[in-house]
C-alpha cells in the first residue's frame, strides 16, 4: 500500500502485542540455537583455517552469519517467526497488522546488532518496556510489532467477500493484479471492523484506503458507488483472482463476510 494510505487511525487491528518478558524468553531460545550454530560454524572454520584460510576473515564470516544473516533469513522464510517465537506462539507483523516484509526483517536484523548484541539486550529491553506496544528499536525502525498469534481452527478459516448486489459486473471487470497480500490484508481488516467504528472515522478511513487502492488498480470508482462498497468489490475480485475462494464459500467451505456497506 502506498505511503500515506495507512494513517495512524488505520491501525485497524487491536493487535495482541506481547510483553517484554515473553519476548525475552523467546529471544533467549533463539540465542541458544544461534550459539549452537555458531559452534558448528567455528568447527567448520577450524578445518578451513587448517587448510590455509584466513582466521580473521573466517571468524568475521561466522559472526556475521550467526547474528545477522541467520535471524533475518529465518524471519523472512518463516514469515515473521523464529524458533523462539514459534515456541511461544509469537509472530512479527507490520504495525497495521499486515504480514511483515523482507525489508522489515532486514531492518530489524541490522538494528539488533546494536539493541540486542552490542548492548547485551539492555537497550532492546529498556525501549520495549517504555513503548506502548513493546517495540524494541528494531521494531520502531522497521514499523513492526510482535503479536501473540490466535490459536484454534477458526483462525485458520478464510473469510470470503461476495460481490455487493448489483456489482457483479464491476467485480468481474476489476484488474487487481497490481495488489498484493499486504494490500488485501489492510482492506480485509477494515471491512471486518466497520461495524465497530464511529460513522465519521468509518467514512474517512474508507475514503483514504479506497483512494490508495484506486491508484494501484488504476480504474475509476463507478459513479454513485461509495468507497466502502468499492472496497468490498476489490476484496471480492482479489479473492476470485487468487483461487476462486468465493466458489468455496458457495459450497460452504469458507464463512462469508457480510459487511454492512455504506
Amino acid at each position: 500500500m502506498p505511503a500515506g494510505v495507512v494513517t495512524p487511525e488505520a491501525v485497524l487491528l487491536e493487535l495482541p502485542t506481547v510483553g517484554p518478558a515473553t519476548r525475552t524468553f523467546a529471544r533467549l531460545v533463539d540465542l541458544l540455537l544461534q550459539g549452537v550454530v555458531f559452534v558448528l560454524l567455528v568447527f567448520v572454520a577450524g578445518f578451513l583455517i587448517a587448510a590455509g584460510g584466513s582466521p580473521e576473515l573466517l571468524i568475521l564470516l561466522v559472526v556475521v552469519l550467526t547474528i545477522v544473516v541467520l535471524p533475518i533469513t529465518t524471519e523472512v522464510l518463516w514469515k515473521g517467526r523464529s524458533p523462539g517465537k514459534a515456541l511461544f506462539g509469537l509472530r512479527v507483523v507490520s504495525r497495521d497488522g499486515s504480514p511483515s516484509t523482507p525489508r522489515q526483517a532486514v531492518v530489524r536484523g541490522l538494528v539488533a546488532i546494536v539493541d540486542t548484541y552490542v548492548t547485551l539486550g539492555f537497550l532492546a529491553l529498556t525501549v520495549a518496556t517504555a513503548t506502548r506496544d513493546t517495540q524494541r528499536p528494531g521494531d520502531l525502525a522497521a514499523g513492526t510489532v510482535v503479536i501473540r498469534e490466535r490459536t484454534g481452527r477458526a483462525a485458520e478459516v478464510p473469510i470470503a467477500f461476495l460481490p455487493p448486489p448489483g456489482y457483479e459486473q464491476v467485480v468481474a471487470s476489476l484488474d487487481v493484479g497490481a495488489l498484493d497480500d499486504e494490500d488485501f490484508a489492510l482492506i480485509r481488516s477494515f471491512l471486518l471492523r466497520v461495524a465497530t467504528m464511529d460513522p465519521h472515522q468509518r467514512w474517512r478511513l474508507s475514503t483514504v484506503i479506497a483512494e490508495g487502492v484506486r491508484h494501484r488498480v488504476d480504474q475509476p470508482v463507478p459513479p454513485g458507488t461509495t468507497a466502502e462498497t468499492w472496497l468490498v468489490c476489490v476484496a471480492s475480485a482479489y479473492q476470485y483472482r487468487r483461487g476462486n475462494l468465493l466458489a468455496d464459500a458457495a459450497l460452504g467451505l469458507a464463512p462469508i463476510a457480510t459487511p454492512q456497506v455504506r
